[in-house]
C-alpha cells in the first residue's frame, strides 16, 4: 500500500483545458505572425515546433529528435510530411488525411481512411517535394532542425527565397497563451507533489534510486511523462545532471532534487534541497544565500527587464549573503514545449523579458567533494515581478531530524 503522501502525489487530474481549442489558438497565432512576416510559407521540423503549429505530438519524434518530419503552413493550408507510421495518429489528432504526405513502409489494417495507405514515396525528400509541389513557389521561413541536405536543396529549389525560422519560432512561442499558462501550472503542480512524495520517502539507509523511483512514479501516475529526474544524495549532489545511484543515504547528506516531466508537450522543471538530519551552519548559510539570490531574481525579473540585469542582481545577492565567489553560467531559462526555451538568463543576454512569458528561475551551487544545492521554480513574468506557479516550501528541508 502506498503511503498517504504518495497517495496524494498520485492523484490523477484530467487535462484542465481543451487541447483541440489550444491547438486552434496556436495555429491562429502562427498564421497571424506569418502574415506580418516577409514570408508566405512556414516549414518547421523540430518536435516542439511541429506540435505548436499542427497540434500533433509524435511519439517517434519524442524518442528520436532527428525524426524526419515537417509541417508546411500557409495562410490556408496545413500539411504534415511524415513517416507512414505517423499517418494514423496524425489523422487522429485532427489533421486531414489529404494533408498528410507519408513516406516509407508501415502497415495499418482495415478499411478506414487511415488504414488504406499506399507507399507513395520512399523517403522524406521525395515526400517533401510532393507536398511543396502542391503549392506555388514562395518565400519561406524554415526551421532546419531535422531537414537533411538533400531536403534542404528541395526547399531551396522550390522557394523564391529562404530565411531561417529558428529564432522566429522561439519568439512566437515565448508569448504564452492563457491555456498554455494553465498547462504549465498544472504540470508544475504535479511535479512539486512528486517532489514532496520523494522527500517523504527519503530516510537514512534509503537509496537515491529508491527516492527517484517514487518521484518518477508520482509524476507518471498524475499524467506526466518523467523526463529529468535528478535525485542525488551525499557527494553525488554536486554532480549536476546525474543519474540516481543505489547508494544509501547517510546522516548529514545533502539530497538534491532537480526534476520535471512532460504533459501534452509542456514541460516542468523545479528543484529543492533537503538534508538528512539537522543542517550544519555551513549548509544552512550557503542555502540561505542561494535562496536570497533566487528571491532577488523573482523581484527583478519583471516585464521590460533585461536578462543580464536579472543575472547580475541575483549573483550579487548570493555573494553579499556570504557565498562568494558564486559562479554561474545562467540563473534561469524560459520554459514551455521545451525545458530550455528563449531567452536564458545569462550574464551576456540583452533579451528583454516579456509580459506573461514563462520561466524557470534557479540558483544552483555545485562543489565536488562537498555537495550540491539548488532551488528552482517555474512561473511567469509580470509588471510586479516573477509570479511562481509552484507553492512548495522553498526552505532547506530537514529529513529525519
Amino acid at each position: 500500500m502506498p503511503s498517504k503522501a504518495m497517495s496524494n502525489a498520485m492523484t490523477f487530474i484530467p487535462v484542465p483545458v481543451s487541447l483541440s481549442e489550444l491547438a486552434a489558438q496556436r495555429l491562429k497565432r502562427t498564421r497571424e505572425w506569418l502574415a506580418r512576416s516577409n514570408a508566405d510559407v512556414l516549414i518547421v521540423s523540430s518536435p516542439e515546433n511541429v506540435l505548436y503549429v499542427s497540434g500533433y505530438e509524435s511519439m517517434p519524434a519524442m524518442l528520436n529528435r532527428s525524426h524526419p518530419f515537417a509541417v508546411i503552413l500557409t495562410a490556408d493550408r496545413l500539411m504534415l510530411v511524415a513517416p507512414s507510421a505517423d499517418f494514423a495518429p496524425a489523422i487522429d489528432s485532427g489533421l486531414s488525411p489529404d494533408d498528410v504526405v507519408p513516406f516509407g513502409r508501415f502497415f495499418f489494417s482495415g478499411q478506414t481512411r487511415s488504414s488504406t495507405l499506399d507507399v507513395a514515396h520512399a523517403g522524406f525528400d521525395a515526400a517533401l517535394k510532393d507536398a511543396l509541389g502542391r503549392l506555388r513557389g514562395a518565400r519561406a521561413l524554415v526551421d532546419w532542425h531535422a531537414i537533411s541536405d538533400k531536403a534542404r536543396a528541395v526547399v531551396e529549389a522550390w522557394s523564391a527565397g529562404v530565411e531561417d525560422a529558428g529564432q522566429w519560432m522561439l519568439d512566437l512561442r515565448a508569448e504564452k497563451l492563457p491555456m498554455e499558462h494553465t498547462l504549465l501550472k498544472h504540470v508544475a503542480n504535479m511535479t512539486e507533489r512528486a517532489l514532496d512524495a520523494g522527500i517523504a520517502a527519503a530516510a537514512v539507509g534509503v537509496t537515491d534510486k529508491e527516492v527517484s523511483n517514487v518521484v518518477a512514479a508520482a509524476m507518471s501516475a498524475a499524467g506526466g511523462y518523467p523526463r529529468n529526474v535528478t535525485v542525488a544524495g551525499g557527494s553525488a549532489s554536486a554532480l549536476a545532471d546525474v543519474l540516481s545511484a543505489e547508494r544509501p543515504l547517510e546522516k548529514g547528506d545533502l539530497l538534491r532534487f532537480d526534476i520535471g516531466c512532460s504533459y501534452y508537450g509542456y514541460k516542468s522543471d523545479i528543484a529543492r534541497t533537503a538534508v538528512m538530519g539537522e543542517p550544519t551552519k555551513l549548509q544552512q548559510s550557503r542555502y540561505d544565500a542561494l535562496l536570497a539570490g533566487l528571491e532577488t531574481a523573482f523581484e527583478t525579473a519583471r516585464t521590460g527587464a533585461v536578462a543580464r540585469d536579472v543575472f547580475d542582481a541575483s549573483v550579487e545577492t548570493v555573494e553579499k549573503k556570504g557565498l562568494s565567489p558564486y559562479r554561474r553560467q545562467h540563473v534561469g531559462h524560459a520554459i514551455g514545449l521545451s525545458v530550455y526555451e528563449w531567452p536564458v538568463i545569462t550574464p551576456e543576454s540583452t533579451a528583454v523579458l516579456r509580459e506573461n512569458a514563462t520561466f524557470c528561475l534557479e540558483t544552483p551551487y555545485y562543489e565536488p567533494g562537498w555537495g550540491g544545492m539548488m532551488v528552482e521554480d517555474t512561473g511567469f513574468i509580470t509588471q510586479e515581478g516573477f509570479k511562481s506557479f509552484t507553492t512548495l516550501d522553498r526552505s532547506l528541508r530537514v529529513i529525519g531530524a
